[in-house]
């Protein structure tokens, strides 16, 4: 399957010209971000937004974008009403990422790479990713790949929260949500973050690029 994702780095935008772009937004987009008391969080929430109308504007501009599309299932997964696309968002202080498909779901996830002390998030862990962290000389990035192949997978399969994290076993690349199974790949986008891609099939074609404003 085909998977065009765009991603950009906060400190390497333009302030003023993302405020001038979201402005544009209608307040049914705007308004929800805005209340948001977080400076970083509402940057990348900005951020998210943007890329994904660059990203389906330049890659399908035959299917009319409009931010009336936006709509929320009851899982609050978001959808564009009326449009074959699926897409999924994540962010960050160091990153804003975005992923399309056309016809097939799909789901990213990142994190900042930092201390973590794993024990904490305990009963949100499989016991086989407990199993293996613990075995890892580097536990703490060994964690961050299995959380964010976990929340991509969680994304795609549209499930999100409403599923039970420590039911979900994302120690390895394949990994099962109930019935389904679901591909991950990692993508490297810098050295202090950790991101993964999770789609319904094997992606045949990946188009990556980094977008700034």
């Amino acid at each position: 399957m085909e998977v065009w994702v765009a991603y950009s780095f906060p400190g390497q935008n333009d302030g003023e010209r993302l405020e001038a772009l979201f402005a544009q937004l209608p307040a049914s987009i705007t308004e929800p971000v805005n209340r948001y008391r977080n400076p970083a969080d509402r940057k990348g929430r900005v951020m998210s937004k943007l890329l994904l109308e660059t990203l389906v504007r330049k890659h399908f501009p035959h299917q009319g974008f409009s931010w009336d599309r936006y709509r929320k299932d009851d899982l609050s997964k978001p959808y564009l009403e009326g449009m074959a696309l699926s897409f999924s968002t994540s962010h960050h202080d160091a990153l804003s990422i975005v992923c399309l498909t056309s016809g097939k779901s799909c789901g990213v996830d990142s994190e900042l790479l930092k201390p973590v002390d794993t024990e904490l998030y305990h009963d949100f862990l499989h016991p086989d990713e407990r199993e293996f962290i613990a075995s890892r000389t580097d536990q703490t990035t060994s964690f961050y790949n299995i959380w964010t192949r976990k929340e991509a997978v969680l994304k795609a399969s549209g499930m999100g929260i409403h599923s039970e994290l420590n039911s979900v076993d994302a120690h390895e690349d394949m990994v099962w949500v109930e019935k389904s199974s679901y591909s991950t790949i990692p993508l490297f986008l810098s050295d202090d973050t950790v991101t993964h891609l999770a789609t319904p099939e094997t992606v045949s074609r990946l188009h990556l690029e980094e977008i700034r404003f």
